[in-house]
Parts: C-alpha cells; structure tokens; sequence
C-alpha cells in the first residue's frame, strides 16, 4: 500500500503533467482532470480491438516470442481491467 502523502504527490505530480500537455496558458486546473479521463474513455472506446491488438503486438514483437499475440491479448485485458475498476467490470 502507498502511503498517502506519497500517493498526494504522485497526484500532484500528475496533474502538474497534464496541465503541461493540455497547452493550458490560464494558471487553472479547473476540470483538467474531467477533460483527461473523457479523451481517455473516448479514445479507449473508439480505438478498433484489432488496431489496438495489432499496436501492442507491434510493441512487443522484439522479444521475437511465438506469444507475443497472445501476450499481447492479456495486456490488453490487464488495461481494460485497470482502466475500469472494480464499478465498471
């Protein structure tokens, strides 16, 4: 378990990220992190499985493993998992 101050930072830190890549110029972190998680859904949901499937393939084929298209079908699932949580399962 992450203690919490630790986990505060590590918060911190991210959405000091995302105000950075947002291109943000107002000094406000109003509704950052609702933006982020709706491009984040949107682009989970719209990205096609086989595109996603054949670009974590593509990451992982320098390891030349005769798994990597199943290896890759289990990140996939580990990512969905995370992304939705318990609620969404």
């Amino acid at each position: 378990m992450i203690e919490s101050v630790k986990l505060d930072q590590m918060r911190a830190d991210m959405i000091d990220a995302l105000y950075e890549r947002s291109g943000r110029t107002c000094c406000t972190y109003t509704g950052l992190w609702e933006e982020f998680c709706q491009d984040l859904a949107a682009n989970f949901r719209d990205t096609p499985y086989p595109e996603l499937l054949s670009r974590v393939v593509r990451a992982m084929d320098a390891t030349e493993s005769v798994m990597t298209q199943k290896l890759a079908q289990q990140a996939i699932e580990v990512c969905r998992q995370q992304l939705l949580g318990d609620k969404w399962r």
